[in-house]
């Protein structure tokens, strides 16, 4: 898809614009360093850091019951599962409006691009299959059959492979990106469910909602190589850029493990809102956003104090995320009411 007409900059400077009148929040600055004994807070000590919070910057509708969304690779559309109409919606991201709606299959669930952004993969739960939208005609081209209860998709950093969560089977399901063809299963756990790679696609995640572990998947092998016991019914996985750390959401236990992917420990527990779910980063990677579907809020923390920063009230129930052109603000679906919200972090 052509990088030539990318909204990118319109929306961040509209963004910056909105923010400019935003209040500071009302919670504490990040964490800096105390000052100095020889200079007394108000006597030449380091001036405070800037406290930070999210704020909506606009609400977008789409079909009934959203669940994923994602980016195209140029940030000029996103599109949106929508489970309670069976459809795609497809959203204008520089009008911040719903331009198209493709049917898929029964309850659409994730959704990832490949091949530069030239097709969608669309995980439909309740048919058992995967669509392939191509996104110049904004039609299914090609319907694949997978596991039992499909619903996220992950692609691997190379984009030769999709990795497909078949909930009701236990496995990863294996797409090959290039045929659109099942090339294999991975056993995994229980009803696993979100998906993440490393940035060097040789390990993979997959969050195990009833085992209430994460596979550790090598992915020459395509066999899982560890797993580790995090909190209470796992969904949403996220892997930072820099391959060190990995956020898994525990939706019933309402926390965040943070996980040291070079030792496959815990190393810190955060306590969020009700339900979590959705995961991703704020521009920078010093703040994360996490989507809790049970109070209506998306907090975000402090990812190396671990210390929530503040929340801020979104739609109704809502899921996942999908993060802008380079993380300026961030995609929340909201699934009882039918809607998008647009957050970013004002300070």
């Amino acid at each position: 898809m052509s990088s030539h007409h990318s909204p990118a900059s319109k929306i961040r400077a509209a963004s910056l614009a909105l923010l400019a009148g935003t209040a500071l929040l009302t919670a504490g600055p990040l964490p800096g360093p105390a000052a100095h004994a020889d200079h007394p807070a108000g006597h030449g000590a380091p001036a405070a850091r800037p406290s930070y919070k999210p704020v909506v910057l606009a609400t977008i509708n789409v079909g009934l019951n959203p669940r994923a969304v994602a980016f195209d690779p140029d940030h000029e559309t996103a599109y949106v599962a929508n489970a309670g109409s069976n459809t795609v919606s497809v959203i204008d991201v520089e009008t911040r409006k719903a331009v198209a709606a493709i049917e898929v299959g029964k309850f659409p669930y994730g959704v990832a691009f490949v091949r530069d952004g030239d097709f969608v993969y669309i995980p439909n739960r309740d048919s058992d299959d995967l669509s392939v939208i191509d996104t110049h005609t904004r039609k299914v081209i090609k319907t694949v059959t997978v596991g039992d209860a499909p619903r996220w998709v992950a692609i691997a950093p190379d984009g030769r492979h999709a990795y497909v969560s078949s909930t009701g089977s236990g496995v990863v399901t294996v797409i090959d990106t290039a045929t659109h063809a099942v090339t294999g299963n991975i056993p995994v756990g229980l009803s696993p469910r979100g998906i993440a790679f490393t940035p060097d696609g040789r390990t993979a995640y997959s969050a195990n909602s009833d085992s209430d572990n994460v596979a550790v998947i090598d992915t020459r092998s395509q066999k899982v190589a560890a797993t580790i016991t995090v909190g209470d019914e796992p969904r949403g996985a996220f892997v930072t850029p820099d391959g060190r750390t990995l956020y898994i959401s525990n939706t019933i236990g309402g926390t965040v493990s943070v996980i040291s992917t070079r030792t496959r420990t815990v190393t810190d527990t955060i306590t969020v809102g009700a339900n979590p779910r959705g995961l991703n980063l704020y521009r920078g990677g010093r703040i994360a956003y996490v989507a809790n579907s049970g109070s209506d809020t998306v907090s975000i923390f402090d990812t190396r104090t671990h210390r929530v920063l503040g929340d801020v009230a979104v739609g109704d129930d809502p899921r996942w995320t999908a993060s802008g052109p380079d993380g300026d603000y961030l995609y929340v679906t909201n699934t009882g009411s039918h809607t998008v919200s647009v957050v970013t972090v004002a300070r």
